[in-house]
């Protein structure tokens, strides 16, 4: 498990001053210490080839981070749109099982599958949050496709809504693989290497600029420093889609049972 797992349990507005705040006062203290200790005339003739240098290392690194930002932040809304697919196909499904004509056979049914829309809400998405897999809801599932094999539709329409109902369940099934296997989609250590190197060599390479002023210079690459936190803040935070504040819920499972508790006071208050 990544350590980016541990930092986004964290709450986020903390994780942005830890990680800006580090970054900030590593980048400043470093510039102090080699303003301190290094003779500024020979920074002084080197300033121009150090600049030109710096800044084709910062352009790439920053094409880099950007590039890094833009595959975790794809790979969100990937995530979210397989999440939201699934959940459209539970609902449609649920609603195909509810108003099955055959009353004996919905309710045998609706039991089985809200049995699978408890154990999705209460193990399978808390098992994502800390990156482990489920055992209950893949055998809850299983028993849904049982009973539903098991259905015997007596007439033209109720062969059609069978039909509909696996439909909606293989949708269902597959939106759901796709979000289980989504899990293993975190940056891999390799791509941390030439992040983490990227930020210390810019940040040298700030420090070695000639800067008359020392309080200018080590405010200059402190500010650096921040900059370069709040990217890698952004990329642990997208990192990590089932973890965390902004981590995807089962809003549509909950609304299910949502659903089902309101059905559930209309016929009590009907009666």
């Amino acid at each position: 498990m990544a350590i980016t797992y541990y930092m986004v349990q964290i709450p986020p507005y903390l994780l942005f001053i830890f990680l800006t705040f580090s970054l900030g006062a590593f980048a400043g203290i470093t510039t102090y210490l080699v303003r301190k200790y290094i003779v500024v005339t020979i920074l002084r003739s080197h300033n121009e080839v150090t600049g030109f240098i710096f800044l084709a290392i910062s352009s790439f690194y920053a094409f880099l981070l950007s590039f890094v930002v833009f595959v975790v932040w794809d790979q969100l809304n990937e995530t979210r749109a397989n999440v939201s697919n699934e959940g459209s196909s539970a609902m449609g499904l649920y609603r195909d099982i509810k108003y099955y004509p055959d009353s004996i056979a919905s309710k045998h049914l609706k039991t089985v599958y809200l049995d699978f829309v408890y154990n999705v809400i209460d193990e399978e998405f808390p098992n994502m949050a800390i990156m482990k897999p489920s055992r209950k809801t893949p055998e809850s599932l299983n028993r849904v496709y049982y009973a539903m094999e098991h259905l015997r539709p007596q007439s033209p329409f109720q062969i059609q809504l069978v039909a509909e109902m696996f439909r909606h369940l293989n949708q269902l099934d597959t939106y759901r693989g796709l979000r289980i296997m989504s899990i293993e989609t975190e940056i891999p250590y390799p791509i941390w290497l030439p992040i983490i190197a990227g930020a210390l060599i810019s940040i040298i390479f700030v420090m070695l600029l000639d800067i008359e002023n020392s309080r200018m210079h080590v405010a200059i690459n402190s500010l650096f420093g921040i900059i370069i936190g709040m990217f890698i803040f952004i990329i642990i935070i997208l990192d990590h889609p089932y973890t965390g504040a902004i981590g995807i819920k089962p809003k549509a499972y909950k609304e299910i049972f949502t659903l089902e508790a309101w059905a559930n006071e209309q016929h009590i208050k009907v009666k």
